[in-house]
């Protein structure tokens, strides 16, 4: 039974962590957005939050219990796999505390944009969450990494 659920928990790490940070990613290299017209920028920014925000708390849950029990359930298994789960989770609670102490906000107030005006220095919140959005990037990846390490470390 323990080995069971240790085995889902890495599969859900692995799906949870993998799926967050290739659309981090994906957001994060499309550098042309930031040619866009204001209007057009933000619809865009206003259609990813509908989207997003309504997929990434279920896989922030989902990731943080399975990322955790992959550490609980694997403190006995070779060090190499603890230490991916120790930089999953790490990266894991990284990004949630990014997300919701810096993007968040930032998404609550462009949502709030509406007409071909907006309010002088969006622009500069536009750049603050682009820079915020690429570090939560590279620690996304950082996490996927680790849990990738933990049923790589295993295999012989």
């Amino acid at each position: 039974m323990g080995w069971a659920v240790y085995t889902v928990s890495i599969a859900l790490s692995l799906l949870t962590s993998g799926l967050f940070a290739g659309v981090s990613l994906g957001i994060a290299a499309n550098r042309s957005l930031a040619r866009l017209s204001p209007p057009a920028y933000v619809e865009y920014w206003q259609a990813v939050n509908r989207d997003y925000g309504r997929l990434m708390p279920a896989v922030f849950a989902v990731g943080l219990g399975s990322t955790s029990m992959v550490l609980i359930l694997g403190l006995n298994r070779p060090p190499l796999a603890v230490a991916g789960g120790v930089i999953a989770l790490a990266a894991l609670l990284v990004t949630i505390a990014l997300t919701l102490t810096v993007l968040v906000p930032l998404n609550i107030q462009a949502d709030r944009w509406a007409g071909p005006e907006f309010p002088e220095g969006w622009a500069g919140a536009r750049d603050k969450w682009r820079h915020y959005h690429a570090i939560r990037t590279g620690v996304a990846l950082a996490g996927f990494a680790g849990a990738a390490l933990v049923p790589l470390s295993q295999l012989a």
